[in-house]
């Protein structure tokens, strides 16, 4: 057997009968994408003899494939792989539940580490297992990590900043319950940061220091968690009677450092550059200082810079950055304890929760003393 149905291992005695077992792997073959829409698995007789079982063993796992919606079988065509709804993938294995969940995270962001550990905390307390995966800022790597989750029988999600789950409708195979974390669009339990009190903070801190040109520098606005930043951005302008030129908000593809000097430098083309800038992303304000570190800009000197959301590096960089902060730990653990009485079957009344954030002063923007 060539591919990867090499990969097919039945072992006697283990407490499951033989079709269950190539039914819960075929499953994760499929979850996996190791298996695709279209590849045809092998025929009954076939395969018996190269795995050593009778045939009413293959017909048995097959039949379970197809009623879970995973294959379908055709007279003289053979049995063929189907485009696959995660709730199918769940009926293979662990049906009695793994006593783990999963966390889905955008990337590896320090952000995402006190949050982890506000879930591992959680998770400690009820003897579960916390299997966490990087997404990349990914919808389709994060539809292909749900897949091998569900396949994988946790008994629960946590969805972190990566977009709404893609939930299967109708009666066919359970799916695990999910929490959404910063996900304020997301539809189901969750817990949210007051984002639009955050990007007001920091905007309204950078005006009152007499900067009436703040730049933004931000991923891509149009993300619900984002959405909300870029509306207290707006809102502390107005306040004061200001209207702040669409050119400066500039749009990054992403978290990174890179994508931070790129901002800073986009803004710096303007013909009347800003005074001040708005990084929402703390990875993004560590671009933004070394950007102007490159450029010559002295910081708070020439600029001023506050970022969003504060990481314990954020006081180590030279000058300390100004940050609004987020309660990650608490977000983390109240998600959790939210996933837990969910997968209990018990009744959770707050569907979603919303925390507060505070702005942390630190020297970036310049003197704080009496005006």
């Amino acid at each position: 057997m060539a591919g990867p149905l090499s990969r097919l291992k039945l072992a006697q005695g283990s407490g499951l009968s033989l079709s269950s077992q190539l039914r819960a792997q075929i499953s994760l073959l499929i979850a996996d994408g190791a298996l695709r829409p279209g590849d045809a698995l092998p025929a009954v007789r076939p395969l018996a003899k190269e795995l050593g079982v009778s045939v009413n063993t293959i017909r048995a796992a097959y039949t379970w494939l197809e009623a879970d919606g995973l294959v379908h079988t055709r007279q003289g065509v053979g049995t063929i792989v189907l485009e696959a709804p995660a709730r199918g993938l769940a009926a293979g294995p662990a049906p009695l539940g793994s006593n783990a969940i999963g966390v889905l995270i955008a990337g590896l962001d320090p952000f995402y580490l006190p949050l982890l550990r506000g879930i591992e905390e959680v998770a400690d307390d009820h003897g579960m297992l916390v299997l966490v995966a990087d997404t990349q800022d990914s919808s389709e790597r994060a539809t292909a990590v749900i897949r091998r989750l569900v396949a994988r029988g946790v008994d629960g999600l946590i969805v972190v900043s990566v977009g709404e789950l893609d939930r299967p409708s109708g009666d066919r195979g359970p799916f695990p319950p999910a929490v959404y974390v910063d996900q304020p669009a997301a539809e189901g339990y969750g817990v949210v940061f007051n984002a639009e009190h955050g990007g007001y903070l920091a905007t309204a801190h950078l005006l009152d220091h007499g900067h009436e040109r703040v730049g933004l520098v931000t991923v891509p606005v149009g993300w619900p968690n984002v959405a909300p930043l870029a509306e207290g951005y707006r809102r502390a302008h107005a306040e004061r009677g200001l209207a702040p030129s669409p050119d400066l908000m500039v749009e990054v593809s992403g978290f990174t450092v890179d994508a931070g000097r790129e901002g800073l430098a986009r803004l710096r083309e303007l013909a009347d550059p800003p005074g001040a800038v708005f990084a929402i992303g703390a990875v993004l304000a560590f671009g933004v200082l070394d950007g102007a570190r490159r450029a010559g800009v002295r910081v708070p000197g020439d600029l001023a810079v506050a970022g969003y959301t504060d990481v314990g590096l954020a006081a180590l960089v030279e000058p300390p950055l100004t940050m609004v902060s987020v309660p990650a730990h608490e977000s983390g653990r109240r998600a959790a304890t939210t996933l837990v009485r969910l997968i209990r079957g018990e009744r959770v009344r707050s569907r979603v929760e919303v925390l507060d954030v505070d702005l942390v002063v630190r020297s970036s923007c310049g003197d704080h003393g009496p005006r």
